[in-house]
């Protein structure tokens, strides 16, 4: 009950620094402001959260204020070198003949008021081609470099870590990929040719639409392999809070309901509403407080050993099993998943070779 209680000051908290509200909630009062640190440290919100907490003008400790400040500075220098580092990149793929697009990372740090408190995290680039092309292209680059399905990953920075993705998401199940796939290959030109400025630079970035269909894919895929962070909650947050309008929403709808994911976006729309305190007006559907709540308790104890969901099948398996009665397919499937996915890699190499 302790416990409880301390996560709901947390994200009490969390709401506020969110809102340009005049002061905190009387919660704030309840909070372990070190433990906070931690906690807002491990869910990758360090700087939005300071940011809030300079504005609430409350009296903490004079020595865990400067780890504050240290973790803020650090995030806001790290930004700096990202920054450089996407254009690096992105100029890099250009001057090879291909086109490119930026995902989450730096490009969703462009809708935050303040880009700067944004964790900055790996570069996702998104390149034009074929799979096999991709792969061979940037083994060409980096012969060390390891693929997956949907990325591979570039080895050739030593302060960034860089995913070329052929394929911006997939999903477990089969008939629902199909049909991702064909949604990507219709509106993947309108993304590419998509530009916004990031420090100086012109980098591609995802339409509005587009990038609201990718980013609960991208959630989606994480709740069942290391469960949901509140950075990308807000991510989210901040997507919606620019505001989509009706039509692209009706769309947005429509591609969740095509590929079955509606029930987990009526979560996560209750975790706007209710947890990050997003306005009705902003919201894409139904509000579920089942499925937000299920959400939500799994993603409060991201990043700490015991509850993280393990990397090994078995350990994803078995932590997996307390979300079966709800998504029963996804979870049952998800070992088959594994499996073929380690063939498909196989397959790949022999190709390749």
């Amino acid at each position: 009950m302790k416990q409880d209680k301390c996560y709901i000051a947390y994200l009490d908290f969390i709401r506020y620094a969110l809102r340009n509200e005049a002061a905190p909630l009387n919660s704030s009062v309840r909070i372990d402001w070190y433990d906070f640190l931690q906690y807002c440290n491990r869910q990758g919100i360090v700087g939005i959260v300071f940011d809030g907490l300079q504005r609430a003008n409350l009296k903490i400790n004079q020595n865990l204020l400067y780890q504050w400040i240290s973790y803020s500075e650090m995030i806001r220098q790290q930004n700096y070198v990202v920054n450089h580092r996407v254009s690096k990149i992105v100029s890099f793929f250009a001057d090879k003949g291909y086109r490119s697009c930026i995902l989450k990372g730096q490009a969703n740090g462009l809708m935050y008021p303040k880009p700067e408190v944004r964790t900055p995290g790996d570069i996702d680039i998104w390149v034009e081609g074929r799979t096999e092309e991709i792969i061979k292209f940037v083994l060409s680059v980096a012969p060390s470099a390891e693929y997956s399905l949907h990325h591979i990953k570039m080895p050739v920075l030593k302060d960034v870590s860089v995913e070329v993705h052929y394929r911006p998401a997939n999903l477990q199940r089969r008939k629902y990929d199909i049909k991702l796939q064909q949604y990507v290959a219709l509106l993947a030109d309108e993304q590419f040719s998509h530009k916004e400025m990031l420090d100086g630079i012109e980098i591609g970035t995802l339409t509005d639409e587009f990038n609201a269909v990718y980013q609960i894919l991208h959630m989606y895929g994480h709740f069942f392999s290391t469960r949901n962070s509140f950075k990308q909650f807000i991510d989210y947050y901040y997507l919606l809070k620019k505001g989509i309008s009706p039509e692209a929403k009706d769309d947005c709808l429509r591609v969740f309901k095509e590929l079955h994911l509606t029930k987990y976006v009526s979560g996560i729309m209750w975790i706007m509403k209710e947890v990050l305190g997003l306005e009705d007006q902003s919201l894409i559907g139904e509000v579920s407080e089942k499925e937000g709540r299920l959400i939500l308790n799994e993603s409060l104890f991201y990043g700490t050993c015991s509850k993280v969901v393990a990397r090994s099948m078995y350990d994803q398996t078995m932590a997996n099993a307390r979300i079966l009665s709800n998504y029963p397919e996804e979870v049952l499937i998800s070992p088959l998943y594994l499996l073929w996915h380690q063939w498909w890699k196989l397959k790949m190499k022999w190709k390749l070779k």
